[in-house]
């Protein structure tokens, strides 16, 4: 069903998402178009095969196939140009529980007036191009006559039928409408969810941060004031990537470098850090400030607590489509009864959320007991070299 109405309502579900070529294809208005002048077209010819068989072949009369296409097409055509007319009628006197007292007379009104019309402007038609038919009249009023006992039943049949099929689209519509609203809802909450739990880690890692350079003044002023610097620097990376959910990898390296050099510099020797960083996987686009939980993480359970020599390894890696990121301590892990009795602290479990936010099934997440000794954490996030699309990222920054 389309017609002008049609064709704006259809324009107007024009974002409803489209995963067939033939549904991207309804998109363009000249194909809704095309489609609607190509039904009423095929059931014109359709009517004037019937014609041209009934006259020319069973009654052996003088008729053309020319004259039996007009014929055939031209109420349909006066049909469809109505299309729009009821498809405003029915939006307007839906034939619903709550109007049908009004709607039905009115709707028996129009489907008369409608049919009428039909009749008044194909009987002219018929008597141009069935001229010297004996059967058939021959005056205005006697063709019409006939055409208005032959053919008004079956033309108020067809106006009813406009009628239901402007309902079952009216009905799809406003599904789809409701359908949208709810992804809408979905989404927003979605987006919310995610930026309450992105600040949860600001105010997080930076009350740590703060506290790793209070220690450092009780030892060495200068390297204390060194590490002021750096975590300026901090402040400046939150603030210049607080509205993105997603950063490359080397801007996400570039943030955690600074606050590890803070702890390098609060442990001395306690502290060693390993880059093992694949050049394939820098540009890929991971969730911001995604690792400097992490980083802390091992530093405070696996390194801070311990005398010996500590080491934290960060990894990349790219395989078969997705990213692979570790971070690796080497201290003592997760005893079984650890294991057991383990909550995640908020840096974790804001991560753990934000990435199920983020990318759903397509992502996973363990902390397991590394062989050589000590917690290897490992993500495997989608391998992607584009950002969120910029019409989300938009909203979300709205």
């Amino acid at each position: 069903m389309n017609g002008a109405g049609l064709s704006g309502s259809l324009t107007a579900c024009g974002s409803l998402s489209v995963t067939t070529p033939f549904a991207r294809l309804l998109q363009r208005r000249w194909a809704r178009w095309l489609l609607f002048i190509s039904f009423w077209t095929a059931l014109g010819l359709f009517n004037a095969g019937q014609s041209y068989i009934s006259r020319r072949v069973a009654r052996d009369l003088p008729f053309n196939l020319v004259d039996a296409i007009v014929i055939g097409v031209v109420d349909w055509y006066l049909w469809a140009a109505l299309v729009p007319l009821i498809y405003v009628l029915v939006r307007r006197y839906p034939l619903d529980q709550g109007n049908w007292p009004s709607s039905v007379p009115l709707h028996l009104s129009v489907g008369t007036l409608c049919t009428l019309f039909v009749l008044v402007v194909t009987v002219p038609v018929f008597q141009q191009f069935t001229h010297g038919d004996p059967l058939l009249p021959q005056t205005f009023s006697g063709m019409f006559v006939m055409h208005f006992v032959g053919g008004f039943v079956w033309y108020l049949w067809v106006y009813w039928a406009i009628v239901g099929v402007c309902h079952s689209y009216e009905y799809y519509r406003k599904y789809r409408e409701r359908e949208e609203k709810a992804v809408e809802l979905e989404y927003q909450l979605s987006q919310a969810e995610l930026r309450v739990l992105k600040m949860q880690l600001h105010p997080h890692f930076l009350f740590n941060t703060l506290n790793a350079v209070s220690a450092l003044m009780h030892k060495d002023v200068e390297l204390a004031d060194s590490m002021v610097a750096r975590l300026g620097e901090l402040l400046r990376s939150t603030l210049d990537n607080l509205g993105a959910h997603e950063v490359t990898l080397r801007q996400e390296l570039d943030f955690v470098r600074p606050y590890l050099e803070i702890e390098q510099a609060r442990l001395g020797e306690r502290l060693t850090v390993d880059w093992d960083i694949d050049p394939e996987t820098i540009d890929l686009h991971v969730p911001n400030l995604i690792l400097q939980p992490l980083v802390e993480n091992a530093i405070r359970h696996g390194i801070a607590p311990h005398t010996q020599a500590g080491r934290i390894e960060i990894i990349s890696r790219r395989v078969k489509g997705t990213l692979r990121l570790q971070v690796r301590d080497n201290g003592p892990g997760l005893s079984a009864k650890q294991k057991a009795a383990f909550k995640p602290g908020v840096g974790i479990a804001t991560t753990r959320a934000r990435l199920q936010q983020l990318y759903g099934a397509d992502q996973h997440f363990e902390m397991v007991n590394f062989p050589q000794g000590g917690l290897c954490v490992t993500l495997i996030l989608p391998a992607r070299e584009s950002p969120i699309p910029e019409q989300d990222q938009q909203a979300i920054e709205a």
